[in-house]
């Protein structure tokens, strides 16, 4: 995969090294927006998106982050292209092999979610856009942990992914192990997956979406309507990653009303216990811009008769 700047992950979220994680967090929504596949028709557009997702999953884990700026990628050198001071870096842990989904940018959008393949390998420190294999000891025995990176999307609606894990074993050889792994859906951030064969636990993560904000099982998004749809009352229907729905907006709704879509959000894993998020819907009254001779008579027609001023006290 190509990179810019230099292989600096600061520089792809357009941050510098020194930003807060709210800053980050900010960038990465600001760029997705404007990167997505969906929306953007540049040829590097798609490339570009995925080069933001994956630096944005290493500087949004502090720990990820913290070895990224104590030692940038292969042989510990930083990254190129940033001149500025690093943050003094944390105690790294040992990197070993990685996880990753081998998503394309369009699975963030809504659909069937496809049968994908998933790579697991060993080469972490020498790919700024893989992830990091994180090995614990526990007082049983040693066990690797693989964090796997998944959609919104598979999150919510479950799949079945293809994954080749790279397996090293006591003697640093690579053994290559190929499953298929089932995830199920309403699956969550941090959800641990025990395989006894071979001997790992996968730990699942999610990737941010640029439509929708996941907090625990509920989500939260925007929602554009008219003037004439808020003042009037109406019904909406929106994308969301389980399918469309019907969002009623109540009449005399305003800019920046917050409607709850109850168990709309993420759903709970068959037979486990507990209720489904819900789907937070942020509302922003937009205005036409052009304005058709029909419509900007009746708007001053409106005008002249009513008595509603939003500056005066009521």
């Amino acid at each position: 995969m190509a990179t810019t700047d230099s292989e600096n992950l600061y520089a792809v979220l357009g941050v510098t090294s020194t930003a807060t994680q709210a800053e980050i967090q900010t960038a990465y929504k600001q760029r997705a927006r404007e990167l997505h596949p969906d929306v953007n028709k540049a040829p590097d557009a798609e490339e570009k998106f995925k080069q933001l997702a994956a630096a944005y999953a290493i500087l949004k884990d502090e720990q990820r982050r913290a070895r990224y700026d104590a030692f940038g990628f292969s042989d510990g050198r930083r990254p190129s292209g940033n001149s500025e001071p690093r943050r003094p870096p944390r105690p790294p842990k040992p990197p070993g092999g990685r996880a990753r989904s081998g998503f394309s940018p369009r699975d963030f959008g809504f659909g069937d979610v496809n049968f994908e393949d998933v790579k697991v390998g060993n080469d972490d420190l020498n790919n700024p856009f893989d992830f990091f294999l994180r090995r614990e000891r526990s007082k049983r025995k040693k066990e690797r942990e693989v964090q796997l990176a998944i959609t919104l999307e598979h999150a919510y609606l479950g799949t079945t992914l293809n994954v080749v894990l790279d397996v090293p074993d006591e003697n640093g050889r690579t053994e290559t192990r190929k499953i298929r792994l089932k995830i199920p859906a309403g699956a969550k951030e941090g959800d641990r997956m025990k395989l006894k064969e071979p001997d790992v636990t996968v730990v699942l993560t999610i990737e941010p979406h640029p439509n929708f904000e996941l907090d625990g099982r509920d989500l939260t998004t925007n929602l554009d309507i008219t003037p004439w749809e808020a003042a009037l009352g109406s019904s909406v229907e929106m994308a969301t990653p389980g399918g469309p729905v019907k969002v009623r907006i109540p009449e005399g709704t305003s800019s920046g009303v917050k409607l709850r879509l109850r168990g709309q959000g993420l759903p709970v894993k068959p037979g486990k216990d507990g209720a489904p998020g819900d789907l937070y819907v942020k509302v922003k009254v937009v205005v036409p811009t052009k304005l058709s001779a029909k419509e900007r008579d009746l708007l001053e027609q409106l005008q002249a008769v009513s008595e509603f001023n939003p500056r005066k006290a009521t």
